[in-house]
């Protein structure tokens, strides 16, 4: 080693805190001091690391405000069981930091280290044990959110994805508002000890697209969802108003006999054997499906499109013993892609829908082929493994009367909207925070006569239903929830 790489080393030891700065970046913690941050004297800078030293407020960084686009690093840790946060835009951005192993929102990945705080899952749990250092990365640029951790990305998703609506219905009945920029970078103190180090960041720039990949976030867990939902029912308690439905307008389609569903451009109504696509703007046909007569594909019930298909639910009622599957199709195409066996379940299925990483799907029962009462919803795992029941309440069966639900989807406010088979009504329910019933709120009077229908999830509050009889699919707003 020579004698100018010998004083280097002696040098970069004497100053064990100074950090590494990425060409591009700037650096917004020295090392030393405060400077540029604003606190009420309870956080200090012992030994190169920004620490809370007593209890107070958040520390906000006020020398200037998070660019719109920006990349975002630091390194942080917490104490046993802490809950912490850096928040990064206005309308409820906050980066999460936990002890997961030891804090209760733990449970909670919707809640727990990298997480998007009551919105956005991680993909994975990475987080180092508490009092060990973690490096964190955040990611923004227009609508496209990313967080890092470990070198990891665990978070990856386009706000402006109607895929993602679920998680972000929960971030919004907390106050969140992804449009919003132009906040001051804030550290928050929870109660329990917090440091961070090394914070620099960058502006995006336009030249440097962004692209996200949307990763999956993991599942919530049974228990975690229960104690969220009873949360979420705290935060909606204060709401008042009166439920509405207002149609919009009709449009005529030959297959509106069981269902619709709908994405951000088409609707599709669903007969028996038949699938027609049409455009939302004008109405026009512009493609569909029709099954074989000698095909398996028997009584189709209702339609979700995900993931860039149209999952749909499907049974052989009347016929017995009864027979369930669901039919996938290229909704680009029209033309099927698999048929996933659901018939050990049991029962006949009216309809699916996807939330926090679980299946929910119905299987009813009749009067003429069982008990309507024994008509329950099923959670299944990403693979189709049942993993929970959940019976529909007294309330409800009395409106079924001799047949059973006939739609169900997951809209505004995380509720569970269910139609019957003839009456002009959408029921309104709720996730169980205990027991295995779901918990009834209220029936609200539509223009349809029960049968499936659909979300507009790229359009809030959007209803597309059915008129069996006129062969029409309805469009509605549904307010007051």
């Amino acid at each position: 080693m020579t004698f100018l790489q010998r004083l280097m080393v002696c040098f970069t030891l004497a100053l064990p805190f100074a950090q590494a700065i990425e060409p591009g970046f700037e650096a917004i913690f020295d090392g030393k001091t405060l400077d540029g941050w604003k606190h009420g004297g309870h956080w200090a800078v012992v030994e190169g690391e920004i620490t809370c030293v007593k209890k107070g407020g958040s520390l906000v960084y006020e020398k200037a405000k998070v660019p719109d686009d920006f990349e975002l690093r630091f390194d942080w840790k917490v104490a046993k069981g802490c809950n912490s946060g850096v928040y990064y835009r206005p309308g409820q951005y906050e980066y999460q930091l936990l002890d997961n192993a030891n804090s209760p929102y733990g449970e909670n990945p919707r809640q727990a280290a990298a997480s998007l705080f009551f919105g956005m899952a991680a993909t994975k749990d990475v987080v180092k044990p508490h009092g060990e250092w973690n490096e964190a990365r955040i990611v923004c640029q227009g609508s496209v959110i990313q967080h890092w951790l470990k070198g990891e990305k665990v978070i990856d998703f386009d706000y402006a994805d109607p895929h993602w609506f679920h998680e972000l219905e929960v971030l919004r009945i907390r106050g969140g508002d992804l449009t919003k920029r132009g906040a001051n970078l804030s550290l928050q103190y929870h109660g329990a000890a917090v440091g961070f180090k090394n914070l620099r960041w960058r502006a995006i720039p336009a030249s440097e697209k962004l692209v996200s990949e949307n990763l999956t976030p993991m599942p919530i867990p049974d228990g975690a969802l229960r104690k969220e939902q009873e949360r979420v029912n705290k935060m909606l308690a204060g709401k008042k108003g009166e439920w509405r439905h207002q149609e919009l307008k009709r449009f005529k389609a030959d297959e509106a006999h069981q269902g619709v569903a709908v994405d951000a451009e088409h609707f599709y109504a669903i007969s028996n054997a038949a699938i027609g696509k049409y455009r939302k703007d004008t109405g026009e046909r512009v493609g569909g499906w029709t099954g074989a007569k000698s095909g398996h594909i028997k009584h189709l019930n209702a339609g979700l499109i995900l993931d860039g298909k149209l999952w749909c639910a499907h049974s052989n009622y009347p016929e017995m013993p009864m027979q369930s599957s669901v039919e996938v199709f290229d909704p680009e195409t029209m033309q099927p892609l698999e048929s996933i066996d659901l018939t050990s379940v049991g029962g006949s299925l009216t309809w699916v829908d996807r939330r926090d990483g679980w299946w929910y799907a119905c299987f009813a029962q009749y009067a003429n082929t069982g008990d309507p009462a024994r008509t329950r919803v099923v959670r299944f795992d990403s693979n189709w493994k049942p993993t929970a029941e959940i019976r529909f309440p007294a309330e409800m069966v009395a409106k079924f009367g001799k047949n059973s639900s006939s739609g169900g989807s997951f809209g505004p406010d995380r509720h569970l909207y269910i139609t019957g088979h003839d009456a002009q009504e959408l029921y309104v329910l709720d996730l169980p925070v205990a027991g295995d019933v779901w918990a009834w709120k209220t029936a609200i009077p539509i223009s349809a006569h029960g049968q499936a229908f659909a979300w507009d999830r790229s359009a809030p509050a959007l209803l597309y239903s059915i008129d069996r009889k006129a062969h029409e699919v309805i469009v509605s707003r549904v307010t007051g929830y």
